[in-house]
């Protein structure tokens, strides 16, 4: 599955928070998380922060979904969007 998450966050009245990047906010939740595959989330966060779409096998897509869920750090606001690009 092909994740792209090089995109605004947008605010509640729908408009984009002013340089705001879902991927580029997941990477540095990756990064800063002390569980999990680090050479994984290293590789994930990189491409993520470049711009760069993931491709994702489905127990990979699986396992990132469950770190966005799963954060502490994450408002809803952006739990929400980071999900949403898994459907698109």
């Amino acid at each position: 599955m092909k994740i792209n998450m090089n995109v605004a966050i947008l605010g509640l009245d729908g408009k984009e928070l002013p340089e705001s990047n879902i991927g580029k906010l997941i990477a540095q939740v990756l990064v800063q998380s002390s569980k999990g595959d680090a050479a994984k989330l290293w590789f994930w966060a990189q491409k993520l922060y470049a711009g760069e779409a993931l491709e994702l096998d489905p127990s990979d897509t699986e396992a990132l979904k469950s770190f966005i869920k799963d954060n502490d750090t994450l408002t809803i606001l952006a739990k929400a969007q980071a999900l949403a690009c898994f459907e698109k």
